[in-house]
């Protein structure tokens, strides 16, 4: 049975506000752009480029802003691809499809042809070619991340020529985790498959015994993930298996809207402002919180099992190390906030991917455990994060590209052994910096 549909789904948000400003998911990058371009198609994308690069302007190109770190932030110009959306075309197990498009809107598309991606992240707020450009990813050792379904991609480059990168092309493994410093995309390929349904079970592992299952549990299913509360006595497991079944355990439509759009805005809010006061609350908050995420089993389509509701405001920060070193990861970030007394009040979050080819992937040419940590509270969250990079340093954690990261490009070389190969072909393609930002001049060198 259909469960959801545009009509139920909240509205997507934007990062450019009333003063046309641009501001982040998390509130905490803001930036005022020189101006706001909006191409009407990939020739206005040109043109707009070609008018930058003359008057030796810089132009960044931002999605739906659904980022922690600034790597969208515009330091010059902005500019919104929102009106260069749609499916361009489809066969057989593949999409072409036009950079603004948002993964939801995607998603309903091929739902309606019977298609489906192989992959998910958890939020679907994102254009497809800003999801690409961080290598957003969900939980599988199955699939890879998002940017491993890219098949081809068009984009404009620093001159404002347009450059087509085929299956067979060296530089698409540069370009499935472009960063947004390559040029600016307009359209990308993506595979695709037969749409398919999921069946949900969750599982409860008491907290002591996770970090030695670790590696046991990515492999447990085709899509597995690891949730835990901090401050309680027990972690989640979910699993989600194909199936044959049809959808049951979800709500109505009507109160999922209000789950979704309500909940977020107007119950969490106060909650979260009385854990700022008093983050000693935090505990009983989180143990209630997991009661109400064990819930009855559900079944249903790939897209709607693998997403969820957008989160309310937090800070995030992610590190993609070795599945073989998950375990201790974990096991460290569980010490670490039981010894500086921090209170977080959003999930710990594991979750799987599978190895790829890009440049710049968190999984490139490893299998990897990707740590989310998170918090709302706004005073514990610089010396929990700190702490955890202090602890995920020495595993070879690589950074979430889209999450709060300070790490420099020195750093990042010892990380990531394509990246000279990446700065090669962005001085190729975008000589200029037009593209650029100061995130970017800190991550690539300016």
């Amino acid at each position: 049975m259909p469960f959801l549909s545009s009509r139920w789904d909240p509205p997507l948000r934007s990062p450019r506000d009333r003063r046309d400003r641009f501001v982040n998911y998390s509130g905490a990058v803001v930036r005022a752009p020189a101006g706001w371009d909006a191409p009407a198609d990939e020739a206005d994308t040109a043109k707009a480029v070609i008018a930058a690069a003359a008057a030796g302007r810089r132009i960044r190109v931002v999605g739906a802003g659904h980022s922690w770190s600034p790597i969208a932030a515009p330091d010059d110009r902005a500019m919104t691809l929102d009106q260069v959306k749609g499916i361009v075309a489809r066969g057989p197990g593949w999409v072409r499809v036009r950079a603004g498009t948002r993964v939801r809107e995607l998603n309903q598309a091929l739902a309606a042809a019977g298609e489906a991606l192989p992959i998910q992240s958890s939020i679907t707020h994102q254009s497809v070619a800003g999801a690409v450009a961080t290598a957003t990813h969900g939980s599988s050792l199955v699939h890879g991340n998002l940017s491993s379904l890219v098949l081809g991609a068009r984009l404009v480059v620093g001159d404002g020529t347009t450059v087509e990168v085929a299956g067979d092309d060296p530089r698409l493994d540069a370009v499935r985790v472009h960063l947004g410093a390559l040029g600016i995309i307009t359209e990308l390929t993506l595979r695709t498959e037969p749409a398919f349904r999921l069946a949900e079970s969750i599982e409860a592992i008491p907290l002591h015994r996770v970090a030695a299952q670790v590696e046991d549990i990515s492999a447990s299913a085709e899509y597995v993930k690891i949730w835990w509360m901090p401050h309680t006595a027990d972690v989640l497991v979910f699993r989600y298996e194909r199936t044959e079944e049809e959808t049951t355990g979800w709500p109505s439509p009507q109160l999922h809207r209000l789950v979704e759009m309500w909940v977020p805005k107007v119950v969490l809010p106060p909650v979260l402002a009385w854990h700022r006061r008093r983050p000693d609350a935090v505990p009983a908050f989180n143990r209630i919180a997991l009661r109400q995420l064990s819930k009855k089993r559900r079944v249903g389509p790939s897209d709607l099992m693998l997403t969820g509701p957008d989160p309310f405001r937090h800070y995030e920060t992610e590190a993609a190390v070795p599945l073989a070193a998950g375990g201790e990861a974990f096991d460290r970030t569980v010490r670490l906030i039981e010894r500086l007394g921090v209170r977080a009040n959003f999930i710990l979050e594991l979750r799987f991917g599978r190895h790829d080819r890009a440049w710049l992937s968190p999984a490139h040419d490893r299998d990897v455990v990707n740590l989310g940590a998170c918090t709302a509270v706004t005073r514990h969250r610089e010396p929990y994060f700190r702490a955890f990079w202090e602890e995920m340093g020495p595993l070879g954690g690589r950074p979430h590209w889209a999450k709060e990261m300070d790490h420099d490009a020195v750093e990042l070389r010892s990380l990531y052994p394509q990246m000279d190969r990446f700065v090669a072909l962005r001085n190729e393609l975008d000589p200029g910096r037009v593209f650029s930002n100061r995130f970017l001049d800190r991550v690539l060198g300016e």
